[in-house]
């Protein structure tokens, strides 16, 4: 049990990070160079709630998979608990608050005629895309360190 635990702990962890990095640095920027920015804005943003989703459930499973661990062994490794808290909050913020104000912005700019609105609407588009940048590179960094301290340590 206590192996498959693990097993569930690690893989979690390993597709939550791996699947930021794949949608930071692959994904996303080969949707925006073969589509024309509108189209690529309507794939992309159909993509994130599912993709917020996937962490979401990535981090259920690492928590129970860890306390689990925890009850089995008797150990937390406390830094990587640390950086799962954060990676948590974090992602939970960009995909709940962040990422809806983005899209609602993105959507009212369809529907603005006017050239200054929609100048304004894409300035708030971008600090708002910004924002939400910078909190997922946040969480992949702190992603891959639990990953790290989980090989440093080989304890899950």
């Amino acid at each position: 049990m206590l192996a498959v635990l693990k097993c569930i702990h690690l893989l979690s962890l390993a597709l939550w990070v791996g699947g930021m990095a794949f949608m930071t640095f692959v994904a996303a920027p080969s949707i925006f160079k073969v589509l024309p920015r509108e189209q690529a804005g309507d794939v992309v943003g159909d993509i994130f709630p599912k993709y917020f989703r996937l962490e979401y459930i990535y981090f259920i499973l690492i928590i129970f998979s860890g306390v689990g661990i925890y009850l089995k062994e008797g150990y937390w490794n406390k830094p990587k608990l640390l950086l799962l808290g954060l990676m948590f909050i974090l992602s939970f913020y960009n995909g709940m608050v962040v990422a809806p104000k983005a899209h609602a912005v993105r959507m009212e700019m369809k529907k603005v005629e006017s050239e200054g609105e929609r100048k304004v609407l894409w300035e708030h588009f971008v600090r708002l895309h910004s924002q939400s940048a910078v909190l997922n590179l946040i969480v992949l960094v702190a992603g891959i360190s639990a990953i790290v301290l989980t090989a440093f340590f080989m304890r899950i």
